[in-house]
């Protein structure tokens, strides 16, 4: 079995794929700060739990402007995720200008290496695949 079904809620669906060793997060619907939060905080819970390294965050169906979040993620969440033995994260941009504008800051934000934005699940799963 490649993927391994997680946690499914009404904005985020979380997988590993147990073949290529990576937790896939794909997140749908409008971003508001309480579901960033929670989702974040599940994606650091199952990261733990599978031991995992490399974070595919598939942010291709989001929409709207989480500006006001990025700075949690990048200095609050990703030091806890990075601790935690995160050390990949690609992130797949959203077709929304708004929310890929968010994802982007973000990534400028964290720790050069470890986060890098790109506009297909199949570029970003290259990435992580060939590390």
């Amino acid at each position: 079995m490649r993927h391994i079904k997680l946690l499914t809620t009404d904005s985020l669906t979380l997988e590993y794929n147990a073949v290529e060793d990576y937790i896939a997060a794909t997140w749908h619907g409008a971003f508001t700060s309480e579901v960033i939060k929670q989702g974040y905080e599940q994606i650091l819970f199952f990261l733990q739990k599978e031991r995992c390294h490399k974070l595919l965050d598939n942010h291709y169906d989001v929409q709207g402007l989480w500006v006001e979040l990025t700075d949690w993620l990048a200095f609050d969440w990703h030091p806890r995720a990075e601790q935690a033995g995160l050390r990949y994260h690609a992130a797949v941009y959203s077709q929304d200008y708004f929310s890929r504008l968010s994802t982007d800051r973000a990534i400028q934000m964290v720790r050069d290496g470890i986060a890098n934005g790109f506009e297909t699940t199949e570029n970003a799963e290259g990435w992580l695949n060939s590390l």
